[in-house]
């Protein structure tokens, strides 16, 4: 005699028999919506949210208007992925105390005019100032949301945020106030080429003292090709071989599980500076919160064998 689990599923078998086949949906919903036209969008939405947004045809107008913009404040905390030249010239000052906080967004949202930001930057930094700016490349400006974490599912952060406009509440009495659970203002900078700003080679700088900061040395990407076919370990133990290198990508195989993943070209350069002018790497914690948040164990593994780190 038949348990009660087998009547219900003959009956449900019985039920379905004859019926057309329906396919699995293959992703979100997407609006017939040309890619091209993804940062107007993005612009209008976060407007309406209230976000004060800007658009900058090269990072260096972005730096022309930051020397501005930023005198109305007295202190900043900068998070570590902002590039220098896009931090405001402003003393430092934990979050807690700064007026303003500055972040380097993973990307931004067109349908919602929403920014995506990573936990790695430090959750106070993006939450207690009293004003917000978030940097973001205009080639990093989706359409959706799913765009986005499906690039991420690799490898993501512990924690992402989706900060759509200014702190604001209607809890009490339903009269509107901003800044109740975080910035009361958030200003949003989308810069045509911060990418390639982050690629750069470290130029020389003046430091507070008048002393210039030497250049690091050059990343050889040679080496990075030499690695092909050689079989490394992540600092935990964990097993992978350089499988394929082009022109701007490292792809690696993880032994156990035949996993690939993508390693891009300036996110090593860019470590591979910030390890070669001092910045310590020590580890793929410090990678993902320092240089790219994209298969950090494999990337910091892959500068090891390089002795960059």
């Amino acid at each position: 005699m038949p348990d009660a689990k087998h009547r219900i599923l003959r009956r449900v078998r019985r039920a379905l028999a004859g019926r057309w086949p329906v396919e699995a949906p293959t992703g979100p919903w997407r609006p017939a919506v040309e890619a091209a036209g993804a940062v107007a969008r993005f612009l209008a939405h976060a407007e309406a949210g209230g976000v004060e947004a800007r658009r900058f045809e090269s990072p260096d107008a972005a730096r022309a208007w930051l020397s501005d913009w930023a005198a109305a404040f007295k202190s900043a905390a900068t998070s570590p992925r902002v590039p220098a030249p896009l931090a405001p010239p402003l003393p430092a000052a934990p979050p807690e105390e700064a007026e303003l906080g500055v972040s380097r967004a993973l990307a931004a949202v067109a349908d919602t005019g929403s920014v995506l930001l990573s936990s790695a930057e430090g959750r106070r930094l993006q939450l207690l100032p009293p004003a917000h700016l978030v940097w973001v490349d205009e080639a990093e400006v989706v359409q959706h949301l799913g765009e986005v974490l499906g690039r991420l599912a690799d490898d993501p952060p512990s924690a992402l945020a989706l900060h759509s406009g200014p702190s604001k509440s209607a809890d009490i009495g339903q009269i509107m106030v901003q800044g109740v659970h975080g910035p009361g203002r958030l200003v949003v900078a989308v810069v045509r080429g911060l990418v390639e700003l982050e690629a750069r080679p470290v130029e020389e700088a003046k430091t507070d003292r008048g002393a210039s900061s030497p250049t690091p040395d050059a990343f050889d990407w040679e080496a990075v090709r030499a690695l092909k076919g050689r079989r490394l370990a992540t600092k935990r133990g964990d097993a992978f071989t350089v499988e394929k290198v082009t022109e701007n990508t490292a792809v690696v195989r993880v032994g156990s599980s035949g996993k690939t993943y993508t390693l891009r070209r300036r996110c090593l350069e860019k470590a591979a500076r910030l390890a070669a002018a001092g910045t310590p790497l020590a580890g793929p914690v410090a990678y993902r919160k320092l240089a790219c948040n994209e298969a950090p164990a494999y990337a910091w593994a892959v500068l090891r064998a390089l002795g960059r780190v």
